[in-house]
């Protein structure tokens, strides 16, 4: 529309236009009432184009994106996760993106400035494995919708298909700090299926996806698949018959790849390209284009894991749980390979047993890179601070317990350019805390900003209650504003 002079995408953002173009009805019936057409008595000021477009935008758009005015944080002490505090320092977004870093910041034209007071402003959380809207609260069999357990070989589905963005749990885990969320499928299978990169903002799934996201794989070693899949009698009834399918799925995709490989080479014009979709995504696995996530706990997993990756030329991105990773710190360095896992949640089953709440700490020592995730509903995605707080009373030092909620999740998932940090160029994603964070019991959020945008603060939550949006506000389990069904 920009071409005919409205100038849509002047005047709102991409989640704007996305939004408005699905109520276009809705924009209608406002421009009707606004430029007296229809039989309407008397005669009202007609608005010009793009003052209606953006006022019925405005009308139907959920509170948290009507506006991307630019955001002034006035002396804040900032917490980078670089390894920087820095004290009484503004902080200045501007279509989505923080654009300055210092002291004494100038406010730009209706800036909204937030005054932080000294208070610890740190990046969004990024929680690298989580269940949101797969295994929606409150949980039921209907919500279950994280495995599909129809074989043990599913790499062709995806997680954004399950994904349901009004679990409740979402506006739990925002008010909690996390404003980006990996979500995965389930470990009940050998090869789960395709994760969903989402920051937790706006109402549906379009709105919550993250555009020009990078592509997850999820696989399961150990207890898991054997366990569902040996009680039917069907393969893998052992850890044997485990690989085995990992390696005849891989050698599948190979083959596929060696004729696409094949085609490519002599050009078009000779019928179409092999394509196999439930072999697409291990395709590009193969290629180097997927960011590989594995649940596996123990050592003996951990190696076949690598042993098998190796033979494809598969770089394994992290490994999750992973409560038996401080044994060989040494082997996942030399591989390249991050840590996903609990800050002390062990012993609830037989893989479980031999962690140590060290552990976090031993390989974070020895170099490997370690976040600290919830698994959602696992433990509560809106407590993913407080377990980073635990592991640094286990001994993981303060700016490495921020990173392993922030930067090196960002890194391991392939966002690591994007966000995870506070510094110029990254994505708006920032939280302000009432107290320090890793080190004061209790402490929350009092604002946090998803993309430049303001959705968790006293004055916004009063707004939203005040104004009537479709899910009423209650407290969470952390005292922050939140929405519910």
């Amino acid at each position: 529309m920009s071409k005919h002079g409205y100038g849509l995408d002047r005047i709102m953002s991409p989640i704007e236009l996305q939004f408005f173009k699905r109520s276009w009805l809705v924009f209608c019936l406002l421009t009707l009432s606004w430029t007296g057409c229809a039989g309407q008595v008397g005669h009202p000021k007609t608005l010009a184009p793009g003052v209606a477009i953006k006022r019925a935008a405005r009308a139907i758009l959920p509170p948290g994106i009507r506006s991307r005015a630019p955001v002034l944080i006035q002396k804040g002490t900032l917490w980078t996760a670089k390894g920087d505090i820095l004290p009484d320092t503004d902080l200045l977004i501007r279509d989505g993106k923080i654009v300055a870093i210092g002291r004494g910041l100038k406010a730009p034209h209706n800036a909204q400035v937030v005054a932080a007071g000294g208070r610890v402003v740190t990046p969004g959380l990024v929680d690298m494995h989580s269940h949101l809207g797969v295994y929606s609260s409150p949980y039921a069999s209907a919500h279950s919708d994280g495995n599909e357990m129809s074989s043990p070989l599913t790499p062709m589905v995806r997680a954004v298909d399950s994904y349901d963005p009004e679990d409740p749990a979402i506006a739990k885990s925002l008010a909690g700090g996390v404003t980006t969320a990996l979500i995965l499928p389930g470990s009940g299978n050998v090869m789960g299926g395709e994760a969903a990169y989402v920051k937790l903002r706006g109402r549906t799934t379009a709105e919550q996806l993250l555009p020009a996201a990078p592509r997850a794989m999820k696989m399961a070693m150990g207890e898991n698949p054997k366990r569902y899949y040996g009680k039917k009698g069907r393969m893998p009834r052992s850890r044997m018959g485990h690989a085995w399918l990992m390696r005849k799925q891989l050698q599948a995709a190979e083959k596929l790849r060696a004729k696409q490989d094949k085609w490519d080479q002599a050009g078009a014009g000779r019928g179409s390209r092999p394509m196999d979709r439930q072999l697409e995504l291990l395709v590009a696995l193969l290629k180097g284009e997927v960011y590989l996530q594995v649940h596996c706990y123990e050592v003996h997993d951990i190696e076949t894991l690598l042993r098998v990756m190796n033979e494809f030329g598969v770089k394994v991105a992290a490994i999750h749980h992973a409560l038996e990773a401080w044994k060989i710190p040494h082997l996942l360095k030399r591989n390249g390979v991050g840590v996903a896992t609990f800050s002390d949640l062990w012993g609830f089953k037989m893989e479980a047993y031999d962690a140590s709440v060290r552990g976090p700490s031993i390989l974070d020592r020895a170099g490997v890179a370690v976040a600290i995730k919830s698994d959602h509903p696992v433990l509560p995605a809106s407590t993913l601070m407080l377990e980073a707080a635990k592991a640094h009373h286990y001994g993981l030092p303060i700016q490495q317990a921020l990173a392993a909620v922030t930067r090196i999740p960002a890194k391991l998932i392939g966002l690591g350019g994007r966000l995870g940090t506070l510094e110029v160029g990254k994505e708006g994603d920032v939280v302000i805390w009432d107290s320090a964070p890793l080190t004061t019991l209790g402490a929350k959020p009092t604002h946090v900003f998803v993309d430049g945008v303001l959705w968790v603060s006293p004055k916004v939550n009063k707004q939203r209650m005040l104004s009537g949006a479709p899910r009423p506000l209650v407290s969470s389990p952390c005292g922050c504003g939140m929405e519910a069904k």
